[in-house]
């Protein structure tokens, strides 16, 4: 037996969630769905009412909202805010895309695909603050009503405001080092998780946990597991790790565990007296002392509370392009926890979706009464015009259109030649004439391609003044057949991993550098396909 809360479906998507985001102060909702579809919702005592529902030409990179509008970024390169009706109100170009964004103020701090960090404003101009101060390839960012701090490729971290940079972390070793999470804490503490060779012989990493405030270091220790998320918290801050655990942070370092997933942390947050994580198909809670938790259909890596209402809406698909969507659930925090079977947590999602279950009386009676109840109107008119029959099932087959062929002569009215005759005029097409068609389609898909991998053609550059050059890998042109591309993982000749992102910008000296990129799929699949860049000297023509 296990502890668990009360769920329902919210709604029932058409395609896939891809996207999720709460307005706690005018209690809407909404989310982008595969399709390049936007819905917003308003919460209601009963259930959800629409409020609007339109398609973007684009593919959504990120959402949320801010103030009185929708924010929405693409893949492509702009960034948009919508009114609650749908309307689009203004775009604004990001060169390459929105990676992220987060909330300052008035203003929005924003991580392009190219790894640049612009300030977006409803209806004024953009700010480029990587070109302002001589940024690099920036990789993730933690935000607060003052400044912006940043981790960039090359290990170094930096916090800044719209004026100047008023802070760097000292970078330590000549090795080199990888920030690999950050966050900050209620009080603005700052604190972060980077991988560097460790001080002893070999190539052993060592991943090491820091929390800095007002630029000077209050903690430093080694950690045996990964930061993956993070969120504050009224003593300070909740963290999630790859081996499953979520901690809380205090604001003097202290470290308390607090749960324990089993899987890598999705998400996870307090509300109020609750702390709440996802990781594979659940959600996991704890409040005044009980441990409970929720199963999904798919992953629920999309997670956010109603702060006034205490609702905790979710989504998340299974990763699988050949199932249903799943419904987006929703979960009262005020209500109690009750116990029940283990077993019996899919219960509210297969409620959801389930048909009716018909006996076998229903299914085989040998009563007209029987048979009419599963008929349209006009089935049920035709039937009662046809003549009578020793076997009822003649007569239905009659009345639904449906005329006995045997399985050879459907065969050969599928032939080859006529397949896409048939594609072309499905409404003719019996039942069972179906059934085949699908057959045929469905065993000339008898594989999964894996993606394959475009790192693109070999670069010749001149090097500058200081006999280095900025070059730019770019895989991008990369692609799945099935649309299902996770990562991309540059390497350099020594097998050293230098990004996890679609393009990077490199400074290279003088001489030829060798690089790979990976690229994996949901399965697991991967390809590789690799480049050479020519740095040559500035002198040379």
């Amino acid at each position: 037996m296990v502890l668990t809360r009360h769920v329902h479906a919210l709604v029932k998507p058409e395609s896939k969630v891809k996207h999720l985001c709460v307005h706690t102060e005018e209690d809407l909702v909404a989310w982008t769905e595969s399709n390049q579809t936007v819905t917003i919702g308003r919460i209601e005592d009963v259930g959800l009412a629409i409020e609007a529902h339109f398609s973007v030409p684009h593919r959504v990179s990120f959402m949320l909202f801010h103030r009185s509008h929708l924010v929405i970024g693409d893949e492509i390169g702009s960034i948009s805010f919508y009114d609650y009706t749908g309307t689009l109100l203004e775009s604004q170009e990001v060169d390459g895309g929105v990676q992220t964004c987060e909330p300052m103020g008035l203003k929005l701090a924003v991580i392009s695909g190219m790894g640049s960090v612009y300030l977006v404003q409803f209806e004024r101009p953009s700010q480029n603050l990587s070109e302002r101060f001589g940024l690099g390839d920036v990789l993730m960012m933690a935000v607060s009503k003052a400044s912006i701090h940043l981790a960039q490729q090359d290990g170094s971290v930096l916090s800044l405001n719209e004026s100047n940079v008023h802070w760097r972390r000292p970078q330590r070793g000549d090795l080199g080092e990888r920030i690999t999470g950050m966050g900050l804490t209620r009080g603005g503490a700052l604190f972060l998780t980077r991988e560097g060779h460790a001080l002893v012989a070999g190539e052993e990493e060592a991943i090491e946990f820091e929390l800095w405030d007002k630029g000077e270091l209050l903690l430093r220790k080694d950690l045996s597991m990964r930061l993956l998320t993070s969120s504050e918290a009224i003593l300070g801050a909740i963290l999630g790790f790859d081996d499953g655990t979520v901690h809380r942070l205090h604001e003097d370092g202290r470290m308390d565990p607090v749960l324990s997933t089993g899987h890598p942390v999705f998400t996870c947050f307090e509300h109020q007296s609750s702390v709440v994580a996802s990781s594979w198909f659940y959600i996991h809670g704890f409040t005044d002392e009980q441990a409970w938790k929720v199963e999904h259909q798919g992953m629920p890596q999309l997670l956010h509370v109603h702060q006034g209402k205490d609702l905790l809406i979710f989504a998340g698909d299974d990763q699988n392009d050949y199932t249903e969507p799943e419904p987006i659930g929703c979960i009262d925090l005020k209500k109690e926890v009750w116990e029940t079977d283990a077993a019996e947590l899919t219960g509210w999602f297969q409620d959801a979706v389930s048909s009716p279950t018909l006996t076998a009386e229903q299914l085989y009676g040998d009563g007209d009464d029987d048979v009419l109840m599963h008929l349209t109107e006009d089935e049920r008119v035709s039937y009662a015009g046809s003549p009578a029959s020793e076997h009822p099932a003649d007569s239905l087959l009659a009345a639904m259109g449906t005329a006995e062929t045997s399985a050879s002569e459907v065969e050969a009215m599928l032939d080859e030649d006529e397949l896409m005759d048939a594609l072309n005029s499905p409404e003719e097409m019996s039942l069972e004439e179906t059934g085949l068609l699908l057959d045929a389609l469905s065993a000339a898909v008898d594989e999964v391609h894996p993606p394959r991998a475009i790192a693109g053609d070999d670069q010749r550059h001149q090097a500058e003044a200081d006999g280095t050059c900025i070059v730019l890998l770019d895989g991008r042109g990369s692609y799945d057949p099935h649309d299902q591309i996770m990562k991309w993982s540059w390497h350099d000749n020594r097998g050293q991993e230098l990004s996890t992102t679609s393009q990077l910008k490199l400074r290279l000296p003088v001489g030829r550098h060798a690089f790979e990129l990976r690229v994996v799929d949901r399965q697991g699949s991967w390809t590789t396909d690799s480049l050479i860049v020519h740095v040559m000297d500035g002198s040379t023509s």
